[in-house]
């Protein structure tokens, strides 16, 4: 049986990607594609606006007029429009797989609340090398006493708006508890002028953007004498979107509740 979805966000990069899976996907039907309301192209079939035949679909700026409460929506766009989202969806139910990043800490608790009365996937990446590296990471850091550093390095395009990406944060959030700290005690973003010696009790956290990288995280634990590092490198953004189609096939028919993509893969 195929799995109903609405994608906001559809004609930025991610939404592009899901949709093109989508199509491809004998087990996906696409029933609705949103954008913000002065998008050019609200109206339009969608299908030739990614470069494919007409698929039926027009492209509209009104959660309201599609069939959400029998669809999951996956949002890969940007915070606010994720919350205006949210506040359209008040009191409705949908299923949601929430791959936007940047949240500050009402969004996430915006989002919290919503998953209180319906189902809700909600994760920095969707990527299954992601999600194993944030298991590593967990599991290393775990094993490693304070003797070992932990920096964490990640580089995006030079589109990206924010930073660090919502990865290196989850990666943030795993190191600093294996130190029996919050992120917002570990995390030191950079280094510049005279800043000491590096204490023990801190997660270096560094971010770089330029040309079309598509994604790279690593994460440093570096000892005296040896060091170990855990890389993921996203190729294509594809890998993104099947991802988010995934869960999307996984929340389709799951009770109330934050779920995250560890979730979705088993583990």
């Amino acid at each position: 049986m195929a799995t109903d979805i609405i994608i906001n966000g559809a004609l930025g990069k991610m939404g592009k990607e899901v949709l093109l899976c989508a199509l491809e996907d004998k087990n996906m039907r696409i029933t609705g594609c949103l954008e913000y309301s002065a998008h050019p192209s609200i109206g339009k079939d969608v299908g030739p606006l990614i470069g494919r035949e007409p698929v039926n679909v027009l492209l509209s700026d009104s959660v309201e007029k599609t069939p959400f409460e029998s669809s999951v929506i996956i949002d890969f766009s940007v915070p606010a429009a994720t919350s205006l989202l949210l506040k359209k969806l008040s009191g409705k139910h949908a299923a949601l797989v929430i791959a936007t990043t940047g949240f500050d800490k009402n969004g996430v608790t915006a989002i919290e609340d919503f998953s209180r009365s319906n189902p809700v996937v909600f994760s920095p990446n969707m990527s299954l090398g992601v999600n194993i590296l944030f298991y590593l990471t967990e599991l290393v850091a775990s094993k490693l006493n304070e003797d070992f550093d932990i920096e964490i390095i990640e580089a995006h395009h030079r589109f990206k708006k924010d930073a660090p990406s919502g990865t290196a944060k989850k990666l943030g959030e795993i190191a600093a508890t294996s130190l029996g700290l919050s992120y917002e005690q570990a995390i030191k973003n950079g280094r510049a002028g005279i800043v000491g010696e590096r204490t023990r009790k801190e997660v270096g956290m560094h971010a770089v953007r330029g040309g079309d990288i598509v994604g790279d995280h690593t994460v440093l634990f570096a000892g005296l004498g040896e060091r170990i590092e855990l890389k993921h490198v996203v190729h294509s953004r594809s890998t993104l979107a099947r991802g988010a189609i995934t869960a999307a096939k996984w929340v389709s028919n799951r009770k109330s509740g934050l779920y995250s993509m560890r979730d979705v893969l088993g583990f």
